[in-house]
């Protein structure tokens, strides 16, 4: 449990003008975020347009973040889908590519009830035999984890804990004392610090993808006692924030972390792509950023 606790990059994935995966882009992100100092990675979350890709895509995309990390950190992958046959082979596969961990939000899109949002879960946990991170994330999927059926799948001891990607802390702060053995991970980076103080032990976040360091600043900022410095700091993650959902969040993030130029960097229809004006915007973003890690 403890190797899932760090600061994780909701890692992009990186694609060609001709939408197709580039595989060889990704190690090249991979590689540079770790040597910034992320601590894992969670591969085919919302960051890296899970929904978007193919069943194939996916395992690929496991398989090469697998494969360049090379056993330095744990690796994550995120295998939800409407269905559990394919949750299940997207969960068997990312198995073989060797994860620390797989992860998966609800079923979607047919308004499942309690239980058989409950038995999707249990289905995929009886499958494979890695730890299971559940992954709220209710204004996406309309399903809000926190509850009865979430709180006995915590006890499972196989489920490592949940990605809360959810502005409740108080849901959070909950979990949290419920279940002190379980990893707690947060979802929304502008609430980092908030998080870490109602007891998240982790964060996976689409930003960590351009500013790893800050995140960890703030971490490290926490555990010594300096919550000015650690506001200071979030402030600076917030302020990057509120610049990338300006120019959408996802297209944003994928350009300045693949750092490709145009070719590279725009998420698959229908997301909008990013305009010149957008690229010099986060250009200047960047530099910003730079300034950030550099002041301390």
């Amino acid at each position: 449990m403890t190797a899932l606790a760090g600061v994780f990059s909701a890692v992009v994935t990186p694609t060609r003008a001709d939408d197709s995966v580039d595989l060889d882009v990704l190690g090249e992100v991979v590689e540079e975020q770790l040597a910034r100092g992320v601590e894992g990675f969670y591969c085919c979350g919302s960051s890296g347009e899970a929904l978007l890709l193919s069943s194939s895509e996916r395992r690929d995309v496991v398989d090469r973040v697998a494969e360049q990390v090379g056993g330095r950190v744990p690796v994550v992958a995120h295998v939800g889908t409407a269905s559990t046959a394919r949750t299940i082979e997207l969960a068997r596969a990312a198995q073989d590519a060797g994860v620390a961990a797989v992860s998966m939000i609800p079923p979607i899109y047919y308004a499942f009830d309690a239980e058989e949002v409950e038995q999707y879960y249990l289905d995929v946990i009886d499958a494979v035999d890695v730890p299971v991170l559940l992954y709220n994330i209710p204004q996406f999927t309309g399903v809000a984890l926190p509850g009865s059926r979430s709180a006995r799948l915590l006890h499972h001891p196989q489920v490592a804990g949940m990605k809360h990607t959810d502005h409740d802390l108080h849901a959070l702060e909950r979990l949290a004392a419920r279940h002190p053995d379980k990893v707690l991970i947060n979802g929304f980076d502008e609430q980092y610090l908030s998080a870490l103080v109602a007891g998240a032990t982790a964060t996976i976040g689409t930003t960590v993808n351009i500013q790893p360091e800050l995140f960890l600043r703030v971490r490290d900022r926490v555990a010594s006692g300096d919550l000015a410095g650690a506001r200071r700091t979030q402030a600076q993650i917030n302020e990057v924030v509120g610049e990338l959902v300006a120019h959408g969040v996802f297209q944003a993030a994928k350009y300045l972390a693949c750092a490709r130029g145009p070719v590279t960097g725009n998420c698959r229809r229908p997301f909008r792509p990013l305009t010149d004006d957008d690229r010099s915007a986060l250009d200047a973003l960047a530099g910003r950023i730079r300034r950030f890690v550099e002041e301390g």
